[in-house]
């Protein structure tokens, strides 16, 4: 007799393309097609969850464990907590929102999947020993109320009853704010954002325009009607905020090479006049303290950044906040409708999580109410908002699957969870009963550039989300990060064949990374909450080795030719510095400070600067090669032969890609790409080695819309 149980089908790896259909409660679910629906109404899912809702369902209602959904689901691969976690949420919202089934966590076991036509699963009912109840008997008669022992036994009950009473007052929760529905405000195919609510409530204040170089002012009546320009000037103008009276507005124009300035016009259609002038920064942000001509706003202050006051009436500027720190991030202000508090976001670096940060404005106090993550590769923003009472402060936080609103109380109770979308959310804003949010359903493919003009971008690997930062090794092999999948993830793409998900980072984010020379490793930069965490993996995904780094810094990290060590940045020494793989601990600077991408080749080491546009060779003095290299650009530099690489993404007439002899001499165009973006980390440049072709990471779809969510307390 053969004892040997065979591998059943429930094992097996999902494979979505041979699930049969089946229904679920009410809803018919399509794994081939990934969607779920009914009488004709359809949603999608991300490939991973539809494949945890398969192996679910095929269990029966029996119990799947972690290690059983990473098998059918992920392959077997490592994966984080998050990922799984992230899938059974995405799931439990489905569920929330259809009824038709839920999903049972059983602790230190796994999940199973009950559905709504199996009924509800209810408790035995037990009753209590010594109870007369429980032994089937009578109740006793109640004693006679003039007796003593019963009056005494009375009070103490009705003592009792008043004090368990007064406990469950004291100890009732708050109610939370939550979201009753859903409805889109202003959708067009220009860019819709950064909304803000007038005092009273009525009209909404935004930004709209055909890109982020020409937006203008626009206010809209919530009763109804068009959209009334306020601006018309030749800036691109930002960051709307509201006077006390809802008579003026304060705005941002700004334009590429000018320091940002400052206006306050009339509502609907008066005079700007310019109420200040930033020293440096070509953007910020701003925010009016109610009953006050104080108007708050973000500036550089030598190498760190500031938020600053200034007085609309006398033009005075105080210095409220500073970090000195290079590469921090003071952001998105708003200040409560009460008055009193300020909150901002904070970073000590540009790849670090943000601090929520509370404010006080009378007395300075300052303290943190919670950490939002940066994902380097969801390119949406985070942003806060104030519920207007001024006792809840809301925080958008954005990850591979989408992004979340988190509601932060000020008296220190709990966070909690409002909102979660699919898709990017970015600025924010309350008013009466309403939250105002920016949607992003942009999307960034790989693209191929052209020799010759094109409009639109030759697209080589079509999906999904935000797909950034491709490394070619030296037989052609493409790697490069993609949220395709619901989850930060890198892919593999070999030559002539369907790219592959090669490492899924779960739950954390994805910064960049890199081929070794001989494209045998990988180095990717993952960010944890100390910072950095550069894992080093094999062309087959397999982790070799791994350190942690505080910083990763513009055009970072880089191989040394003989690929055993890195170039990063020692955020101590503010120089680059090689890491040797086998021994991170040893650390040697290759650069004088504040040389950024360094890069190291047979024919010379070259880097970049962070505070002023060029790219030097610095391994025999220093010569600058091309002084059109963009400051702050943050992909490492990329070679074609003895040409470098020098991005020109703001040209009159489309972005297009120039060759710098490094040898000298003039450059020229050497390249078309429509749809490139000069942004930082997402906009990378790369160069097949097999055939010479330039990969770079083209816009495809750029949309951002303002939606209104009904906001109620229970």
């Amino acid at each position: 007799m053969n004892l040997e149980n065979p591998r059943s089908a429930g094992d097996s790896v999902i494979d979505l393309a041979r699930e049969a259909d089946f229904p679920l409660g009410g809803l018919q679910v399509s794994p081939s097609t990934r969607e779920v629906g009914r009488d004709g109404q359809r949603q999608a899912l991300e490939p991973r969850v539809m494949q945890v809702l398969v192996a679910l369902h095929r269990a029966q209602g029996a119990v799947v464990s972690r290690d059983d959904l990473i098998t059918r689901c992920w392959e077997g691969r490592i994966v984080g907590e998050g990922a799984i976690n992230r899938a059974i949420w995405r799931l439990r919202k489905l569920a929330e929102s259809e009824g038709d089934f839920t999903i049972e966590t059983i602790p230190r076991v796994g999940y199973r999947l009950i559905s709504a036509s199996s009924g509800p699963v209810s408790p035995p009912v037990v009753a209590e020993t010594g109870s007369p109840d429980a032994a089937g008997l009578p109740e006793k008669a109640p004693a006679a109320a003039t007796g003593t022992p019963s009056r005494r036994r009375w009070i103490a009950g009705a003592l009792l009853l008043l004090a368990g009473s007064a406990a469950a007052w004291l100890l009732w929760p708050e109610p939370r704010w939550t979201v009753e529905s859903s409805r889109p405000f202003v959708a067009t195919l220009a860019l819709e954002g950064e909304p803000a609510f007038s005092p009273d409530g009525k009209m909404l204040a935004y930004v709209s325009g055909p890109d982020v170089l020409s937006r203008k002012i626009y206010v809209r009546n919530l009763a109804g009607g068009e959209g009334i320009k306020v601006t018309r000037d030749a800036y691109d103008d930002a960051s709307p905020s509201w006077s006390s009276d809802g008579v003026r507005l304060a705005y941002v124009a700004q334009k590429t090479g000018e320091p940002c300035r400052i206006m306050v016009t009339t509502i609907p259609a008066g005079e700007a006049r310019e109420a200040g002038r930033c020293a440096e920064a070509e953007a910020t942000t701003i925010a009016w303290q109610p009953g006050t001509p104080f108007l708050y706003y973000r500036e550089f202050k030598g190498a760190g950044r500031a938020i600053f006051r200034l007085d609309l009436d006398t033009g005075a500027k105080l210095l409220v906040v500073e970090s000195k720190a290079e590469g921090a991030c003071l952001c998105d202000l708003h200040i409560s409708p009460d008055g009193k508090s300020l909150v901002y976001l904070r970073s000590d670096n540009f790849q670090s999580d943000y601090n929520l940060v509370l404010r006080d404005l009378a007395n300075g106090t300052e303290k943190i109410l919670g950490r939002i993550v940066l994902q380097t590769m969801s390119a949406w923003v985070s942003s806060t908002a104030w519920s207007e009472d001024s006792k809840i402060v809301l925080a958008s936080s954005s990850h591979g699957s989408g992004s979340e609103v988190i509601a932060y109380p000020i008296d220190g109770s709990p966070p909690y969870r409002l909102y979660a979308s699919a898709t990017g959310i970015s600025r924010m804003s309350i008013g009466r009963g309403l939250l105002a949010i920016e949607t992003n359903v942009g999307r960034k493919n790989l693209a191929r550039a052209s020799p010759t003009p094109i409009t639109q971008p030759d697209v080589i690997d079509p999906a999904n989300g935000v797909t950034s930062s491709p490394t070619f090794a030296p037989d052609g092999t493409l790697a490069f990060l993609s949220n395709r999948s619901g989850a930060d993830a890198i892919w593999i793409m070999k030559p002539g064949r369907a790219p592959f998900l090669l490492f899924d980072a779960g739950s954390q984010s994805l910064g960049r990374e890199n081929f070794s020379p001989d494209g045998t490793r990988l180095a990717v930069a993952i960010n944890t909450a100390k910072g950095l965490t550069i894992k080093i993996l094999t062309a087959a995904g397999a982790s070799v080795a791994s350190f942690d780094i505080p910083f990763l810094s513009s055009g970072l990290p880089t191989w040394t030719p003989d690929g055993k060590g890195l170039i990063l940045f020692d955020s101590k020494s503010q120089r680059a510095v090689r890491i040797a793989i086998d021994n991170p601990a040893q650390r040697e600077p290759v650069a004088a400070p504040l040389w950024q991408a360094v890069t190291i080749r047979a024919n010379g080491t070259f880097a970049t600067r962070d505070d002023k546009p060029g790219l030097w060779r610095i391994d025999h003095g220093t010569v600058l090669i091309n002084g059109k290299y963009p400051a702050h650009w943050g992909p490492a530099i990329a070679f074609l032969g003895d040409d470098v690489l020098i991005p020109d993404f703001n040209a009159a007439g489309g972005a297009r890609i120039l060759a710098q002899p490094v040898a000298g001499g003039p450059d020229r165009v050497i390249a078309y790409a429509p749809g490139a973006e000069d942004r930082r980390y997402v906009s990378k440049m790369t160069v097949n080695p097999k055939t010479g072709e330039i990969i770079y990471v083209a816009s495809v779809l750029s949309d951002t819309n303002i939606d209104l969510l009904t906001l109620a307390k229970h």
